[in-house]
């Protein structure tokens, strides 16, 4: 997505600035809400040799349209961070990732991880063998019963294989699976 593109975008959703809560997103009157991972978010800023780059822009649109809703955990913002770094250090540009940190809190679609949900997503880590970092993205999309969008075919397939080993055991929570839908496959609908 190019600058203008994206300033565009950027005047559209100034005074929708959130961080947003569990209370809040009861209010919400989206048509559909969805969780993105970060494989999603980092195709926002750069599209120059990704894959799936118009899907995640399209996901953007909708979200600044109001037709979705879109929310992430807040490890999110630490990943798309770290990526920026790595991206830019060829481009000697600092700037650009001061923007992009900028950017992304102006969505207002970051969800502080609740203890709850850090807990689900250490059972499922454990269940599907992935990080629990990447099980953040899971265990949010369960609790808001939202769609899970990734780019990260491996994490679709261990939770799509797996999902009926994951058990709540002892502990006093409820495992609520989702279907999850690969980045490419968002074009299809």
């Amino acid at each position: 997505m190019t600058t203008e593109e994206y300033g565009e975008i950027e005047e559209q959703i100034k005074n929708d600035t959130f961080i947003i809560s569990e209370k809040i997103w009861g209010f919400l009157k989206k048509k559909e809400n969805i969780v993105v991972d970060t494989s999603v978010i980092i195709k926002w800023f750069f599209n120059d040799n990704e894959e799936n780059a118009e899907a995640s822009h399209l996901i953007l649109k909708r979200f600044i349209n109001n037709e979705i809703g879109i929310i992430t955990p807040e490890i999110a913002l630490f990943e798309l961070a770290n990526i920026v770094k790595n991206k830019i250090k060829t481009e000697n540009n600092e700037m650009i990732g001061m923007e992009i940190i900028d950017r992304i809190y102006n969505l207002g679609i970051v969800f502080k991880v609740t203890k709850q949900v850090l807990k689900n997503a250490f059972n499922i880590a454990l269940a599907i063998n992935e990080s629990v970092y990447d099980c953040l993205f899971i265990a949010t999309a369960e609790h808001f019963n939202s769609k899970f969008i990734t780019d990260d075919k491996k994490l679709y397939l261990n939770y799509e294989n797996s999902k009926k080993n994951i058990k709540t055991g002892n502990l006093n929570f409820t495992i609520k699976t989702i279907s999850p839908v690969l980045l490419k496959d968002y074009l299809k609908k």
